[in-house]
């Protein structure tokens, strides 16, 4: 008997022993579109919230808590740790191949389960333009590190059916069709809770990103008109009430769905919201009417609740103004369960754990964000923006400083006047220069306030890469987001994107035999036609020709379309434009021969290839024809010459396809040419969406007004090639020399 007595309590001991070292079970909690004034605890007085407001009273409120200002913006931060300049690719998408919180709480030895609103992996409609080139490149919620799932929105936006009423839910690999006459957040909770409950051996990790309180603002089962069906899709803000209050009753179902398994002790709850409320919504806080600000970087749309709830773990009643963004939570997630983050895995970062255990730690006592709500469909008002700030003052990356304490609504900009703001927005303007991701070089010289409507006063020159013989000829190509760009005398094309940096793409790219005909080898103007392909100047081969395929880097496979005039071989195709018809202009001087090369035609030619192969000499008058372009109605061709005797920007009016007349100067940039430093002729020359011609010569890049006014340069220090728009317009890539620079037009707005 007293053997028997010894190994039950043997036996015990150990059950108690096991259950001590088991890793805490973690439930993380993202409300949708829920600023703080929401929230009682917080000081809401519009809507009622019992439960959280428990959380906060029996666990730790952080009054300092901010999320991005759009929903992706934050889920991809949250997910990945990581600043949104390092693996944004577009709104509604997280890059497939990113690691998220729930891969590495999988690898921490964490039984995992996602429920809820997913919309990572397919976002634009067919019809929105450049969807072709994002749709479905995200993640599947079934690859995204969870065991279990439970989800909304996880495939094509045209696809995702209600979140509320009647929802269309994906759960572990199919769609239910028992869901009619249901309510999706209650689907989803209960499935969370079934979850909980059947987890055992191993600590289970669950992620609850909510639908509430995302509009369509519409009735909850708690609604008066819930009984009438056919009211049940009814859209209208005042249902913004019933929906924070139920989205608080399933925070507390959850809560007591813990206490029923006697696992609230052993269970961390983190409550927190991906953005602020809705623009059209208004909530008080006593007397103080706030509304919302979803979208913008203002306090209304980036500070958000967050609670954390562990009994026994965590002191009760505490509140903090440690300051807390989406990149803590995947270090703080690891941390409380002791588990190292990976050594081939960058977070941005800190752990709240020490915050939580009631301890004293350095942390930053800042936020940084860097926002970019594009592309994506409906993003188009929404602006870009950087900037660092603390809990009084706020430095955006474009020089405005803020007293955000005073001026809460950022309605007036302020100097740094005393010593102490002098030194804040000097720490500040370190911080910021310190997460650029890439250094600035060069300015932009105003001339005409005109400027000011094309390139912002905020915009900058960014170095993104660098390291080159001779850079030209850069395309953009909207499939994939890539620039292609020439390095001439190096005979190669490189790719960059933002995600993925600088490749070789291929070698050669001009001529691949082992002797050239002349002097330069490598391809210099590029361009893409109307079927994507890339269309090349070689140098080397004395053609313009059509990339067809590639095995790898230095396997091109190239097709002539046209090498010569009347039988006799050009002399150096150099820069090239196609209209809106797919008809070909391009320039032929003489760079590509050499010094001692000679010319079978005997001048320098523009041409015209028209769609159907037919090619015209447009003009063989140029001592050297570089850049060209058409203007956007499609009646006047330019053509920079670069003659370093007469060096003039050429203009002609088009009769027809390939025929012109009333050749004129259309602007002399020579008294320019001859004060600059670099005295670079002029080269190659692009149009934005209205007009405005961008010219590389002198100094830079020269913006002339389509009446032939010189109103700025966006100076490199470099003698420049050429530049070329994204397809949005709103960034400039400019080769160089050996510098591949990006200019963002229009960079910051509230």
């Amino acid at each position: 008997m007293r053997l028997i007595t010894l190994i039950c309590a043997l036996l015990l001991l150990g059950c108690s022993s096991n259950k001590a070292n088991k890793q805490p079970n973690i439930i993380l909690i993202m409300a949708d579109d829920l600023g703080f004034e929401c929230i009682g605890s917080y000081g809401g007085t519009s809507y009622k919230t019992p439960n959280i407001d428990k959380l906060a009273q029996t666990g730790i409120q952080f009054n300092q808590a901010y999320a991005q200002p759009l929903c992706t913006n934050t889920r991809v931060k949250l997910m990945t740790g990581k600043y949104n300049f390092r693996n944004w690719t577009a709104f509604g998408i997280l890059d497939p191949e990113e690691k998220t919180f729930g891969h590495l709480m999988q690898d921490a030895g964490y039984s995992t389960c996602i429920v809820g609103k997913w919309q990572l992996q397919s976002y634009d409609p067919v019809r929105y333009p450049g969807s072709e080139y994002r749709r479905d490149t995200g993640m599947k919620i079934s690859d995204a590190g969870f065991d279990k799932y439970c989800g909304w929105h996880v495939g094509h936006t045209e696809d995702k059916g209600s979140r509320f009423a009647n929802p269309t839910i994906y759960q572990d690999g199919e769609f239910l069709d028992t869901t009619n006459g249901k309510y999706g957040p209650d689907i989803f909770v209960d499935y969370l809770n079934d979850y909980v409950n059947s987890q055992d051996d191993k600590p289970f990790f669950v992620y609850y990103p909510m639908a509430l309180t995302h509009d369509p603002f519409s009735p909850t089962p708690d609604s008066n008109i819930w009984s009438d069906e056919e009211r049940r899709m009814d859209k209208a803000p005042k249902y913004f009430a019933d929906m924070v209050e139920y989205a608080d009753k399933l925070v507390g179902k959850i809560v007591d769905n813990l206490k029923a398994q006697g696992i609230e002790e052993e269970t961390l709850v983190l409550f927190y919201s991906d953005n602020g409320t809705h623009q059209r919504l208004y909530s008080k806080m006593g007397d103080k009417v706030i509304q919302g600000g979803k979208g913008l970087t203002t306090q209304a749309g980036i500070k958000v609740p967050f609670v954390a709830h562990w009994p026994g773990h965590i002191k009760e009643g505490q509140q903090t103004d440690e300051f807390i963004d989406a990149i803590d939570f995947l270090p703080s997630i690891l941390d409380v369960a002791n588990a190292e983050i990976p050594d081939d895995f960058q977070t941005d970062g800190e752990s709240f754990l020490p915050i939580l255990n009631g301890e004293s730690k350095d942390r930053r006592d800042w936020v940084y964000m860097s926002y970019n709500p594009k592309p994506g469909a409906g993003k188009d008002h929404f602006h870009p923006a950087e900037f660092v700030m603390n809990t009084n003052y706020k430095l955006y990356g474009d020089g405005r400083f803020y007293n955000i304490k005073d001026d809460v609504l950022e309605e007036s900009t302020i100097e740094a006047n005393s010593h102490e703001e002098k030194l804040l927005k000097e720490r500040f303007n370190g911080i910021i220069d310190s997460l650029k991701k890439y250094p600035t070089v060069g300015h932009i010289e105003r001339l005409d306030s005109a400027l000011d409507l094309i390139i912002s006063k905020h915009a900058r020159i960014d170095l993104v890469a660098e390291g080159f013989n001779w850079s030209e000829g850069p395309v953009w190509q909207p499939r994939g987001q890539n620039l292609y760009f020439s390095d001439v005398p190096e005979n190669k094309v490189y790719k960059w994107n933002d995600l993925d940096g600088l490749s070789v793409y291929l070698t050669p790219s001009g001529y691949s035999g082992e002797t050239t005909e002349g002097g330069q080898k490598g391809s210099n103007g590029l361009a893409i036609d109307a079927n994507g392909d890339l269309i090349l100047c070689q140098h080397g081969s004395r053609s313009v020709s059509r990339f067809v395929s590639l095995k790898d880097s230095l396997s091109p496979v190239f097709e002539p379309i046209i090498s010569n005039y009347k039988g006799k071989k050009f002399n150096s195709p150099n820069d090239l434009f196609y209209d809106k018809d797919d008809n070909l202009y391009f320039t032929d001087p003489p760079y590509g021969l050499g010094k001692n090369g000679k010319s079978d035609l005997g001048f320098n030619g523009v041409y015209f290839l028209s769609n159907q192969g037919e090619l015209k000499l447009v003009d063989a008058d140029l001592a050297r024809p570089n850049g060209v372009t058409v203007s956007n109605n499609g009646k006047i061709l330019y053509v920079a010459e670069s003659n370093i005797l007469r060096p003039i920007i050429w203009a002609y009016d088009i009769i027809k396809p390939g025929v012109v007349k009333n050749k004129r100067i259309f602007f002399n940039p020579g008294e320019i040419i001859k004060t600059s430093v670099a005295k670079q002729n002029p080269d190659g020359i692009k149009l934005d969406q209205h007009g405005n011609i961008f010219v590389a010569a002198g100094d830079g890049i020269l913006v002339i007004t389509p009446e032939g006014k010189h109103i700025g340069t966006i100076n490199t220090g470099r003698t420049t090639g050429n530049c070329v728009f994204t397809d949005d317009y709103r960034y400039l890539f400019i080769t160089a020399d050996d510098y591949l620079l990006r200019v963002n037009l229009r960079p910051y707005a509230k």
